[in-house]
């Protein structure tokens, strides 16, 4: 078959939605048989030894998928002559060029059978190659030799293999993570995925047995496994396929943004039904998977020792044997008892026996007397290894037997790049986050968040607040509301005392309260510090775990939610609150800083310098960085320092003559040097000056190669009019604005209540380049005067909060003024052109 039609074929293969999965791949894989056969048997009277065409791996399980590589080997009979390599050398490459030429991505090679086993032997990756081999053309003896010595080697290092097998699965649940629980899963590689069941496959070759049905004649698995484990392949396979042809790639992780189309592909009712359908799968092959490793490590590694035969009993009819946690009784086990195995897993790092884990589906609703509610709590508390125990839990229905709540969030998508997991998995990894918290105050070095946690009177509350915090998302409403209902009726349910219910309760309500104040609203405002005060009920507890549980959510959302620069807004709000809380209001910090500074420059200049600047500077900055302000601002002419901070953070301070529009001009000229600012405190002065201080990201690691100096150098060239700021940040746009991307709609909120003396106004929008000064030019234009402006970003989106007043310095109240100033900004923002 020439090139170009084996290129149409496999085009029109691909084009046509009839054949999906397995359907597909055998489909591909028979257009290269034909194509591939035919060639050879041209090609074998130029060779003058057997030469048979073999395919391996999923060409030769018939799972090829449009972006699949065909790996194919050329096994040919051995000779000493150089005469006879150059005419095997010949034939492949005229075999292989053929799909090269038809754009196939290629694994190939032309070796002799003794060749084959002797590199399988050097490599785990080549000896699972040669598990699955399938004649293709040729001389079939060579084949079924391949077949032979592959499967005898197989066994022979069978121990190995294993090890090597089971390791790699250990390793897939870590990076690139669970399919089941990740929102954009890798497909064939993650945990639960299709190379989970091709090594169970491999496995059952080292052990001698037919692939997975072998397994299960040999006891390793059961029927039913290899029923679920067939049924989770074809799943896998038909959203391989259609994600292959929605991208026109070899790529399989189905990201966000091709999970709409992969799920028309696959008939599904939407793309959550489509998420939902392949986490159960992925949790089958993930769970099956986990046991049988398991038992198979036992098998070829040999029993443990004598001492391991011993059960060690843990807790009343739960024991731990040979490094697996049994139920001991024949009856149908109590909530208490399936409480403790799952404590003893979880503190142990172990994984239940698989006749009591299927015991699990039988148990006991609990009564939530004070012995299972007891253990319930201390099974939150065993950190990070209470993942897999609740894991286990859920995957046999004990779970929603004890938390019914929970089916509505098991696997349950967030649609959006800010979370790593679904719902249910970032539950979990809030629990083991806010765990780590509480072991931190055990520590004798503790750290400033381990002193928070040594100081909670009520710890289980946090981890209670850190399982519900999320539990009312994908219901109707706000989740925050429906999931402080839930709360409520689960506090009650596992009969918490009156204030425990009321404390979770409002940690569930609120959990978003406290990173929404410090990324969002201006800490220098005592009105906002005094007002999340009183959100927090004047009680320093609810304090302490909402900033804990705020740490906690964050950290197990992603990298995206938790950095350098949102820690340390959450830790100011946090210590302001608590100072206002101890001491009654804000104004005793103010005036503590108020009393430093004079001591450090004097009374006259203190005074002259603080008179100058609206209360709010005072709780803003600490004493060091306000006497850096006082030698700025008495110089009485622009200055500009630039300093390096932890984390890939500069903070900009400049002092120049007040004006509107100079946010744009300073935002605009910081954009020029390629630093993204998260942050703007911004302070005019009763003579006219204006203290601003920025705090920027470095995405480009631009002062990390050339200093600050050239960021303070295009700041006096904007503000001294020698720079075009318009037209360099318009270049910057093009350069590094995302040409595919599909553009958010920009949101405005407007809040009249945030703050007494400013109109508050947040800006929803895409995260780009330029974005604050296009909006502090547009502000500039209304004639608007921002004096606070702070970003929050939460993956591809930001928040931009600033603090307007009017030309006269007036809060805007004026609605026809304030539907001028959303729809400009609408109207400006939505085009992508720099306004």
């Amino acid at each position: 078959m020439h090139a170009s039609t084996l290129r149409d074929a496999r085009d029109a293969l691909v084009a046509s939605h009839e054949l999906r999965g397995t359907g597909f791949g055998r489909a591909l894989g028979a257009l290269l048989d034909d194509a591939l056969g035919g060639l050879l048997d041209e090609l074998q009277p130029s060779v003058s030894v057997p030469v048979a065409l073999v395919a391996l791996g999923s060409y030769a399980r018939g799972e090829l998928c449009p972006g699949s590589d065909i790996d194919v080997l050329l096994l040919h009979g051995a000779s000493r002559k150089p005469r006879v390599r150059d005419e095997v050398r010949a034939a492949a490459e005229r075999l292989w060029y053929p799909l090269w030429d038809a754009a196939f991505v290629t694994g190939h090679a032309a070796r002799t059978v003794k060749q084959s086993i002797a590199l399988a032997d050097e490599d785990t990756d080549g000896m699972t190659a040669l598990v699955h081999v399938r004649h293709v053309a040729g001389d079939p003896t060579l084949t079924a030799e391949l077949e032979q010595r592959a499967r005898q080697l197989a066994q022979r290092r069978a121990r190995r293999l294993v090890e090597v097998l089971a390791a790699a699965a250990d390793e897939r649940r870590e990076r690139p993570g669970p399919v089941a629980e990740m929102l954009e899963p890798d497909l064939k590689e993650g945990a639960g995925g299709l190379r989970d069941v091709h090594s169970l496959e491999w496995a059952g070759a080292a052990l001698g047995a037919a692939g997975i049905s072998g397994l299960a004649e040999r006891g390793y698995l059961t029927s039913d496994d290899v029923r679920r484990l067939d049924a989770a392949r074809e799943r896998l396979l038909d959203l391989r396929v259609a994600l292959h042809r929605v991208t026109g790639g070899r790529s399989d992780r189905l990201l966000l943004q091709e999970q709409d189309a992969v799920a028309r592909a696959v008939g599904a009712a939407d793309a959550d039904a489509m998420v939902r359908d392949l986490a159960t799968s992925a949790r089958e092959v993930a769970w099956i998977g986990r046991d049988a490793w398991s038992r198979l490590r036992a098998a070829v590694l040999g029993p443990p020792g004598r001492v391991a035969h011993r059960d060690h009993e843990v807790a009343e009819g739960v024991v731990v044997r040979e490094g697996r946690v049994v139920l001991t009784g024949t009856v149908a086990p109590s909530a208490l008892t399936v409480l403790e195995a799952a404590i003893a897993a979880a503190e142990g790092g172990l994984s239940f026996e698989r006749s009591s884990l299927l015991r699990l589906r039988a148990m006991h609703p609990p009564t939530w007397d004070v012995w299972e509610r007891a253990a319930f709590l201390r099974l939150l508390r065993a950190g990070r290894g209470s993942i897999a125990a609740f894991e286990a839990l859920d995957h046999e229905g004990a779970l929603t037997v004890l938390l019914p709540e929970w089916e509505h969030v098991r696997s349950r998508p967030q649609r959006n790049a800010y979370h790593r997991f679904t719902v249910d998995r970032h539950l979990l990894e809030a629990v083991a986050e806010c765990t780590s918290l509480l072991d931190a105050a055990e520590e004798p070095e503790r750290t400033f968040d381990g002193v928070v946690a040594r100081a909670c009177r009520r710890p289980e509350l946090l981890l209670l607040g850190a399982l519900l915090h999320d539990i009312g998302k994908g219901a109707d409403g706000d989740h925050s509301a429906v999931g402080a209902d839930v709360a409520q009726r689960v506090a009650r349910r596992i009969d918490l005392d009156s204030e425990g219910r009321e404390i979770l309760t409002w940690l569930v309500r609120h959990h978003l309260l406290m990173a929404d104040t410090a990324t969002r609203r201006d800490l220098s405002d005592a009105a906002v510090v005094d007002g999340f005060a009183a959100a927090c009920s004047g009680d320093g507890e609810r304090l302490r775990l909402l900033y804990l549980l705020t740490i906690g959510d964050s950290r197990a959302t992603g990298a995206a939610a938790w950095g350098t620069s949102k820690a340390a807004l959450v830790r100011e709000l946090f210590v302001k609150t608590a100072a206002a809380i101890e001491r009654g209001a804000a104004a005793a910090m103010a005036s503590e800083r108020r009393h430093a500074l004079t001591e450090r420059v004097g009374a006259d200049r203190a005074e002259r310098f603080l008179d100058a600047l609206p209360d709010s500077y005072v709780l803003a900055f600490d004493t060091d960085a306000m006497v850096g302000h006082v030698d700025m601002i008495e110089r009485s002419e622009p200055a500009i320092v630039c300093t390096s901070l932890p984390g890939g953070v500069v903070e900009i301070t400049l002092v120049a003559p007040d004006r509107i529009g100079l946010l744009a001009t300073a935002s605009g000229a910081l954009a020029v040097s390629g630093l993204s600012v998260r942050e703007a405190l911004l302070f005019g002065t009763s003579d006219g000056m204006a203290l601003d201080v920025f705090r920027a990201a470095d995405p480009f690691g631009r002062v990390d190669d050339r200093g600050t100096g050239f960021v303070a150098s295009t700041l006096h060239a904007a503000l001294a009019d020698e720079l075009d700021v318009e037209a360099r940040v318009a270049d910057r746009v093009r350069d590094y604005q995302r040409a595919s991307a599909a553009r958010g709609a920009v949101e405005i909120t407007i809040d009249l209540d945030a703050s007494d003396g400013a109109t508050v106004i947040e800006v929803h929008a895409d995260d780009e380049v330029g974005l604050l000064y296009r909006i502090a030019t547009t502000f500039a234009e209304l004639g608007l005067d921002v004096s606070v402006a702070k970003v929050a970003t939460l993956g591809e989106r930001v928040i931009d909060t600033f603090y307007v007043r009017d030309r006269d310095r007036k809060k805007i109240t004026d609605d026809r003024v304030l539907g001028q100033i959303r729809a400009t900004l609408v109207a400006r923002l939505a085009d992508s052109a720099v306004a």
